[in-house]
């Protein structure tokens, strides 16, 4: 598989990593054994990093991932992030953003508990939290790093000006947003700032949620224990137009005998930007990661995204900015 260069790090990642959001539950639920079976399939296929955080699972996604990686050393840089923090109450998990020092110190050293491992290859905040001074959140990073508890630090789910204070506060070399083809708000901004200052991109959410695997239908509908269940992205009244996208894809990468279909058009259409390091890609067990691994193909024609363009041009409220779910500020009262 091919790889690219991080920022400027000595990171040189798989343009696919394996992404390990579902091990925690939220996408209908788990099997830890399935989930290590994700990890080890991946390996085998070329993947070289798997990207984690605390909160899939409150630590059993790090659990997973510190169990395959200790027996596998070597083959995997380690990627995890910080920032949501949660309590368990009687009316269930309660989740919120959280990125002080003293938090992200915790937090990190709990994650290396969940672990097992004395350092990462990549830790990145997982959200910005307004109020919170980036010299106090960067700080904390920077504090890890030149202990040897953190090779590299990076950012997630940042804006531009966001992206420039936490810059200034302290030099980062990852940027972590979601991406894919009809979630493209960060081309106007947040990708042009990542090429200036040489930040790599590592994109997740390639394709779409799972939409562009053409799985679903306009009626598809998800568990309670699926995330999905409440993403504006499946439940705005668009979905139907979504489903078309995916079906013009589908004829695009049958038109250009992409094996992947609109899978393969969708990760590779991420690709396709320079300032891209690597997509994220998730699996819920050693089939679909082995299937994902193999998206990494031919790289985007001009003839392709000429024709993705026409298609997202018919379908514009397709492209609608959306929301998922993403954690409060703080929790409510």
């Amino acid at each position: 598989m091919e790889r690219r260069r991080l920022g400027t790090s000595d990171l040189e990642l798989s343009v696919i990593g394996l992404g390990t959001w579902v091990f925690g539950g939220r996408w209908g639920g788990a099997e830890d054994e399935s989930s290590a079976a994700a990890c080890h399939a991946a390996l085998d296929a070329g993947v070289n990093w798997i990207d984690t955080a605390d909160i899939y699972g409150q630590g059993r996604a790090e659990q997973v991932v510190g169990r395959v990686v200790r027996e596998r050393p070597g083959e995997a840089y380690v990627a995890t992030k910080g920032g949501v923090a949660w309590e368990v109450t009687d009316g269930g998990l309660r989740i919120w953003r959280e990125a002080s020092g003293d938090y992200l110190r915790m937090s990190f050293d709990r994650s290396l508990v969940a672990l097992g491992l004395d350092h990462v290859d990549l830790y990145q905040v997982h959200w910005p939290v307004p109020g919170v001074a980036p010299e106090d959140t960067m700080g904390a990073l920077l504090e890890l790093q030149q202990a040897g508890k953190i090779r590299h630090i990076g950012v997630s789910n940042y804006h531009a000006d966001e992206l420039d204070a936490a810059y200034r506060a302290a030099p980062f070399v990852s940027y972590q947003p979601g991406y894919h083809v009809m979630r493209r708000q960060i081309e106007s901004a947040e990708l042009p700032w990542c090429a200036e200052h040489t930040v790599g991109v590592i994109a997740y959410g390639p394709l779409a949620h799972g939409l562009l695997t053409g799985k679903m239908d306009a009626g598809t509908t998800f568990p309670a224990n699926d995330w999905r269940a409440n993403s504006e992205f499946f439940a705005d009244g668009h979905l139907g137009d979504r489903v078309a996208v995916v079906e013009g894809m589908q004829s695009i990468a049958d038109e250009s005998g992409r094996a992947g279909g609109a899978a393969e058009l969708g990760v590779m259409w991420v690709l396709r930007r320079p300032e891209v390091t690597a997509a994220i890609v998730g699996a819920r067990d050693a089939d679909q990661a082995t299937a994902n691994a193999a998206l990494a193909a031919a790289p985007l024609t001009d003839d392709e995204a000429a024709a993705i363009d026409e298609l997202l041009a018919r379908y514009p409220e397709a492209s609608r900015e959306y929301g998922h779910g993403e954690p409060p500020v703080k929790p409510a009262d």
